[in-house]
């Protein structure tokens, strides 16, 4: 664990670099980002902190309440900033004297986090800021830009989560049975993470069975599984910004038409990947899977085909992006089967664009 903080540290510094270039290229005084924003937690090293301020010229300054200040200090490599009050009163004034009481500054936001959102008392803050003549302006295109894809080093993280992910789906192989409840199988994958150190989610452990895995979303639920039936796990791990997206399909039982229908799924995921490799135009992965479920007679599926993991903002696997794949970028990819009333297949791995392939790095061998 020691080694991969050391590698997060190591990344903040240089992606710090091109953060702060970004900011004078676009004219923007500072950037501040948010409690809970996996960015934020990317650049301070740690995730606990209320805000992160980010100067074109300086360093890093992290803003955090009595209940994080200590932990900051031992996990950051920048200042920590001690907010006595948690109230908007002190924030602001807090956030006003590091920005030296200037106006008509420009302050970047992050306002597209993904799968997270911005508090209410922090919409507060920026509203005061523009009160006092601040000016409050989208900075996602420059964040896109400077958190496109992970550096090299990192990747060793994101395999890393793979591989408990796989380790997850395994002990479910082990433990699935007709009979059990839903919850269960979540205790088991919860567990595994756990146990390896991950211990946050981006979504809750998602377990469907049945007639609720034709639902992408379903939540975990008491129902027991019957024999016969689809049986979808989806994790969302996370670790100090770096997330995950893994799902696979069991069969509780035999279940000659569900088997049928993962292995046109497996089908559909090993056409696409034929194609990762660096310049080959996003769109490919999309159109490649739809295809295949739609000539063996199945239902299109109604999401993304895949979206990027780590925390990073490519690729976004969809016939409308027009950008291409490049060496290094990691994604979820997920074709699915989805017949509503009867149940569903989805098979979600991570994958790196390597030189001159796709790798997936989500391969359990007890389910291959």
């Amino acid at each position: 664990m020691e080694h991969y903080l050391q590698i997060i540290q190591g990344s903040s510094k240089k992606r710090l670099s091109r953060l702060r270039k970004a900011l004078k290229f676009h004219d923007l005084s500072f950037l501040l980002l948010f409690d809970g924003d996996p960015i934020g937690t990317k650049i301070s090293c740690t995730k606990h902190y209320n805000v992160v301020v980010i100067s074109a010229d300086g360093d890093p300054l992290i803003l955090a309440d009595r209940t994080l200040h200590d932990v900051a200090v031992e996990e950051s490599l920048w200042d920590v900033v001690l907010i006595e009050d948690f109230s908007l009163e002190c924030i602001v004034n807090k956030l006003k004297r590091i920005m030296n009481k200037w106006r008509d500054l420009r302050i970047g936001v992050n306002k597209s986090w993904g799968r997270t959102r911005i508090s209410f008392i922090y919409v507060d803050v920026l509203n005061a800021l523009a009160k006092e003549g601040f000016r409050v302006e989208d900075a996602t295109p420059i964040l896109t830009q400077v958190f496109d894809k992970p550096f090299s080093e990192e990747l060793e993280i994101i395999e890393w989560i793979s591989k408990v992910c796989s380790i997850a789906l395994e002990e479910v192989y082990e433990s699935l049975r007709p009979g059990l409840r839903e919850y269960e199988i979540a205790k088991v994958v919860d567990k595994v993470l756990n146990e390896n150190g991950i211990i946050d989610r981006v979504f809750p452990t998602m377990v469907a069975s049945g007639y609720r895995a034709a639902a992408p979303h379903a939540h975990t639920s008491f129902k027991r599984i019957e024999h016969g039936e689809p049986v979808i796990v989806d994790m969302g791990p996370l670790w100090l910004g770096y997330d995950g997206c893994v799902a696979y399909t069991f069969i509780a039982g035999r279940g000659k038409k569900w088997e049928e229908i993962m292995d046109i799924v497996k089908e559909a995921i090993e056409e696409g990947l034929k194609y990762v490799r660096p310049g080959t135009p996003v769109k490919l992965l999309d159109i490649i899977p739809r295809k295949v479920i739609r000539e063996h007679g199945l239902p299109d599926y109604y999401h993304l085909t895949g979206h990027p993991i780590g925390g990073f903002y490519k690729p976004v696997i969809t016939e409308f992006v027009e950008y291409s794949l490049e060496e290094d970028m990691v994604f979820a990819y997920e074709p699915a089967v989805y017949i509503p009333g009867e149940g569903g297949v989805r098979i979600e791995h991570h994958i790196l664009v390597a030189s001159n392939e796709g790798k997936m790095l989500t391969k359990a061998p007890k389910l291959y």
